[in-house]
């Protein structure tokens, strides 16, 4: 659904939108396939907003806040937002967790993480993971066979940062030892996570 609402642009229900998700879910991404769509992006590392960025606002069509985990100044961070609302821009805050459900000192920013479109990336399906893993190793010109793909999904922590991770030490790993992938390697990559 965050991947149909960033393709549907500019036919958004309301101009604030907030990606929420784990860590490696693919909300960077979304923001830049977004940014491609319009020319005037600026994606903004939520620790490295600060108020001389509230200055050139007015230059972008759109401004994405990435990783945002509470890290930014509630004044600070309603500004952008007040700001944001006289020129009418889009503004789309990747998050770990729903921003409406940080907890606000300032009441008015309540209100304003409140009206943002929420849009969440859930956990990884088996079916989700097959496609990932089947991905990463066809990119690499490796064929996997299904059964030890299978037993990867089943032993696997259900988290993107963790799949990604855990591929990549596979792939590491066979390289390093001339060995192809098999159970016994993904054996000794589980122990060691």
């Amino acid at each position: 659904s965050a991947y149909r609402l960033i393709e549907s642009w500019p036919n958004w229900p309301d101009k604030w939108v907030n990606i929420f998700g784990p860590k490696g879910s693919g909300k960077t991404h979304l923001s830049n396939i977004l940014k491609k769509k319009i020319s005037t992006t600026k994606i903004f590392e939520a620790n490295m907003l600060n108020g001389e960025n509230i200055v050139h606002l007015k230059n972008f069509e759109c401004i994405i806040i990435d990783n945002y985990n509470g890290n930014i100044e509630e004044k600070l961070l309603y500004s952008i937002l007040n700001e944001s609302k006289q020129i009418d821009n889009y503004v789309v805050i990747n998050s770990f967790s729903p921003i409406k459900d940080f907890k606000y000192e300032l009441k008015d920013l309540s209100s304003r993480a409140e009206s943002f479109v929420n849009l969440g990336i859930d956990l990884p399906t088996d079916d989700l993971l097959r496609v990932i893993i089947t991905k990463y190793f066809s990119d690499k010109q490796i064929s996997l066979p299904s059964k030890i793909s299978e037993y990867i999904i089943k032993n696997i922590e259900r988290s993107y940062e963790k799949v990604f991770k855990f591929i990549k030490e596979i792939d590491d790993l066979s390289l390093s030892s001339g060995k192809s992938i098999n159970i016994n390697l993904i054996k000794k990559v589980l122990t060691n996570e």
